[in-house]
């Protein structure tokens, strides 16, 4: 076999391991729709330990969730995951999800998030998108609120969710707040 058949023969070879060669996008996708996983921004401490905690929380209680924590650069790229569907929830501050509940800057530039609170811990928001089946919202919310309690009984009381005359308040998740209204 002369040099050059052999070159083209190589080279078509590493085509062609290159065009059949699958994305790791797919192995994503199917690793958040069989997990849940909790969204936080990275460059907030608090926010990473809070989140761990709700991923332990939610792995204790509900181990079939696979429950994990993912960590976004900054509450921007939390946002615009949470808006492109790439995952379900988020612990976010309260001042942010309301500003990107309400389009405002500085995550206003894709219009309004259509978020809904599942519980509301200190000054932070555990939020979803409305589109959250009712079950699922239902489900996170005791399993939460179960294990929140052995945690911080004082917090409790604001795992109900905002309060309606909140300025900042974000409609709770309907299946979190038949929870709540069932267990108060």
């Amino acid at each position: 076999m002369d040099r050059r058949r052999l070159l083209r023969v190589a080279g078509a070879g590493a085509l062609w391991l290159g065009l059949t060669a699958h994305s790791p996008y797919r192995q994503w996708e199917i690793y958040r729709k069989t997990r849940l996983v909790v969204l936080v921004s990275a460059a907030e401490n608090d926010s990473v330990v809070l989140g761990s905690m709700l991923a332990t929380i939610y792995l204790q209680q509900l181990p079939a969730s696979g429950a994990t924590m993912a960590r976004a650069r900054d509450t921007n790229d939390a946002m615009r995951l949470i808006a492109s569907r790439q995952l379900d929830v988020a612990l976010l501050r309260g001042r942010d999800a309301y500003a990107a509940f309400a389009g405002e800057r500085p995550y206003g530039d894709s219009g309004a998030l259509p978020l809904r609170a599942l519980a509301a811990l200190g000054e932070y928001l555990f939020v979803c998108r409305d589109d959250l089946p009712a079950a699922r919202a239902y489900m996170l919310a005791e399993a939460l609120a179960e294990r929140w309690r052995d945690i911080d009984p004082a917090l409790v009381r604001r795992a109900s969710g905002p309060r309606p005359r909140d300025p900042l308040a974000i409609p709770l998740h309907p299946g979190a707040q038949e929870y709540y209204r069932d267990h108060p």
